[in-house]
């Protein structure tokens, strides 16, 4: 790999490949006198001059799901389907059934031909071929489920003779001590294998970067049966995403949150203790057998030790007294049958001290004010260092679902399974924290692992085909929180003193054509009974990331298979390791999958981590302006270039594996105000109180005053950047 950051500053600027960039692995000088210039990874399926994707599917265990860092190197047992052939040898060796399992099939004739039938089906080892396969991810905060990735995968099996798809799929899950194989895991390996062009194997990569494992939920199967043989169509989950599922994410009793302390842990600890009740009566009115349980915990990076954040000082006297005293604690919420754990949980962590509205907004200050105006100077440590200030730490959920191999409910005919939610961090970056007229600049380009340039260029070397849908009557709502019956009235009886996030700043052209508006408007939240008010500006800022498709400026893009698409952590079940009986957590197996804690980019795989932060690509565009009639040739000109170059947020990946081809199909979207200038707002729009309360915020005239004299200095500055600028040319024409 070549040199990727230049030393003096007479050097070319070279590039970095995420090797150079790694948290725990970078050993330049901070006092280094370097400069970044890209990390852009390229696609290391390039690096091939004919390449394979080879599908394995096989069964799991439940040591398989408890210890998920042997998942990447162990081989496969219990093999399915595979795309190059199951071979003679495979599936020969039978695991024991344990004792329970024994027994419950001895004492059923019909279950244990069965049984043995499926098991002996799997071992004679007929091929099955895996013929195509489409994965869909929505990897960041989305509109079906806000705070979870949701992913669906689709595979056509093709078996020459027979109809055995169904006995090979219950043999493997029995071998793995699952009566039940409708619940059961299985495990879909994913390896690029190829040739250099003198036919030689490539082993450079190692075998973990081109391989990837995803624990999979069968969930739907279609079988077309005819002269070729039987076609299968597989629908599935990722394993990791079965808790997701209405089943184990509605609640199915009702009741209030008595946290036993004033932690934002205590009160995940009441809905864990809520769950598990839930459940034990259902036991105890004969409707199951052996129930299910709940384990809820939050990630020890998220200060889950924190108190959690009340509005009143009415109400924290009531908390602080409970505690002091050991008398029964208050309500903190009521959660009714029917509401979605997901939801509940993410009203929980609203009430954390560190994820307010005033987090939220002390935190967009400090994106509008000084982010774009970074200097990108140091090692490589110390950019990425320097590139962690984009973020909003915010978080996400995650789960898992462990089957228990040892115990089968005869009265549902499953085994009772351990679903366990985790909240874990996320991060959200500064840029999608756009406000109208404030222009939020391009810096943040040096710091993308995915860099695509689209026609007209021998750079071109990735995109396929990209459409761009642009919507004209595109605005962001402003907030006003007023109450339905004070709007019949016609009056503001009720309203806050808080801002609604109007500014002054005046960079509204920055971004070309591009215009990013606003419209007054109001807002409304159902809530889940959680005390205390609603954060409502931090929730209209989520609620509009997470319907992406409705932003300015959308595109679909089509390129060549990328293995850095295809995200490896995202798909692992979690694995808590508590902290005795706090609800509190660490996963050094998921820390295993993201090769670094909390990592955007995994530099051992050379792919995303989508669980820890949505991808951001650039795209460049370069488009002819004309013919020049003199040379026949394309007129490219940098400053004609399209407007529509930028940064883009990846909020979908569509994996095709088709006909031995491999695509991804890319939807992103834009972030707004791309400008080159980096505005300072001025917040003024404020909501007053009924009886006239000064704010202790600048009002609009004082507001203004400050404003005019911000527009003369940013005047003079832009002079001089002018001025600079025709400089610069002048020296460049004396050179040319």
């Amino acid at each position: 790999m070549p040199d990727h950051f230049n030393k003096t500053s007479a050097q070319q600027p070279q590039y970095a490949t995420a090797d150079d960039v790694a948290p725990n692995k970078s050993t330049i000088n901070k006092t280094d006198e370097t400069y970044v210039t890209n990390i852009s990874d390229p696609n290391m399926l390039f690096e091939f001059a004919s390449y394979n994707t080879l599908f394995t599917l096989s069964g799991l265990g439940k040591k398989d799901l408890e210890n998920t860092q042997a998942l990447l190197n162990s081989k496969p047992h219990d093999i399915i389907a595979r795309s190059s052939g199951i071979g003679t040898n495979e599936n020969q060796d039978r695991a024991d059934i344990n004792v329970d399992n024994k027994k419950i099939i001895n004492e059923n004739e019909r279950l244990k031909g069965a049984v043995e039938k499926s098991r002996n089906v799997l071992s004679q080892n007929r091929d099955l071929y895996i013929k195509s396969a489409i994965i869909n991810s929505v990897p960041g905060l989305n509109e079906k489920r806000r705070l979870t990735s949701v992913t669906d995968i689709t595979m056509e099996i093709v078996e020459p003779y027979g109809i055995t798809l169904l006995e090979r799929i219950r043999g493997a899950a029995i071998n793995n001590n699952y009566l039940d194989h409708l619940d059961a895991p299985y495990l879909l390996t994913v390896e690029f294998r190829g040739f250099d062009e003198q036919s030689r194997v490539i082993n450079q990569f190692g075998k973990d970067a081109t391989k990837r494992v995803i624990p999979i939920k069968i969930i739907d199967m279609q079988m077309d049966v005819n002269q070729a043989g039987t076609v299968y169509t597989v629908k599935a989950i990722p394993y990791n995403e079965f808790a997701f599922v209405n089943t184990y994410s509605e609640l199915k009793t009702s009741g209030s949150l008595y946290p036993q302390g004033s932690t934002v842990a205590d009160v995940v600890k009441a809905l864990e203790d809520l769950l598990n009740q839930g459940a034990e009566d259902d036991r105890a009115a004969g409707k199951v057998g052996i129930p299910d349980r709940y384990q809820i915990s939050i990630h020890e990076d998220l200060n889950p030790e924190k108190p959690f954040a009340v509005d009143t000082i009415e109400q924290a006297g009531m908390y602080n007294q409970a505690v002091d005293t050991g008398d029964v604690p208050v309500e903190y919420m009521k959660v009714n049958t029917g509401n979605n754990i997901i939801k509940i949980l993410e009203e929980i962590m609203k009430g954390h001290p560190d994820f307010t509205e005033k987090q939220f907004k002390k935190f967009r200050e400090k994106a509008s004010r000084e982010l774009g105006l970074a200097q990108f100077k140091g090692g490589a440590q110390a950019v990425l260092e320097q590139a962690e200030g984009f973020y909003f730490k915010y978080f996400r959920i995650k789960s898992s679902v462990i089957p228990n191999d040892e115990d089968f409910d005869l009265k549902r005919a499953t085994n009772p399974k351990l679903i366990k939610f985790t909240i874990e961090p996320y991060k959200i970056h500064a840029y999608s924290l756009s406000i109208p007229g404030v222009s939020t600049g391009k810096n943040f380009k040096n710091f993308v692992f995915k860099t695509y340039n689209y026609i007209f260029t021998g750079d071109n070397v990735d995109v396929l085909d990209l459409n761009i849908n642009y919507r004209v009557a595109y605005f962001q709502g402003s907030l006003k929180d007023v109450q339905a019956t004070n709007l019949r009235k016609n009056t503001v009886e009720n309203a806050k003193n808080v801002p609604t996030g109007g500014t002054t700043a005046i960079e509204h052209f920055g971004d070309g054509n591009l215009l990013f508006k606003t419209e007054p408007t109001t807002f409304s939240s159902s809530g889940t009974g959680k005390t205390g008010g609603t954060p409502t500006e931090l929730d209209a800022f989520l609620d509009t990331l997470t319907h992406p498709l409705a932003d300015m400026v959308n595109i679909r893009m089509e390129i060549l298979g990328d293995p850095a698409w295809l995200g490896q952590s995202q798909f692992i079940p979690i694995s808590p390791e508590l902290f005795g009986t706090k609800r509190i957590h660490k996963d050094t197996d998921m820390d295993y999958w993201q090769n670094a804690r909390n990592s955007i980019w995994n530099d051992q795989l050379r792919c995303y981590n989508p669980d820890v932060a949505e991808p951001i690509v650039l795209l460049n565009f370069r488009m002819p302006t004309d013919i020049n009639d003199r040379t026949g040739l394309y007129d490219l000109q940098s400053d004609q270039s399209a407007e529509f170059s930028g940064l883009y947020r990846v909020i979908g990946v569509e994996h095709n594996f088709t006909d031995g081809k491999y695509t991804n199909v890319l939807q992103m979207t834009r972030f707004n105000n791309q400008g080159v200038t980096i505005s300072n707002p001025i917040p003024t729009s404020f909501v007053l109180t009924k009886d006239g309360t000064k704010s202790d915020v600048k009002t609009a005239s004082e507001a203004q005053a400050l404003l005019t004299q911000f527009q003369g200095v940013y005047t003079d500055v832009s002079n001089i950047g002018r001025k600079f600028t025709d400089l610069i040319s002048k020296i460049k024409g004396f050179f040319s």
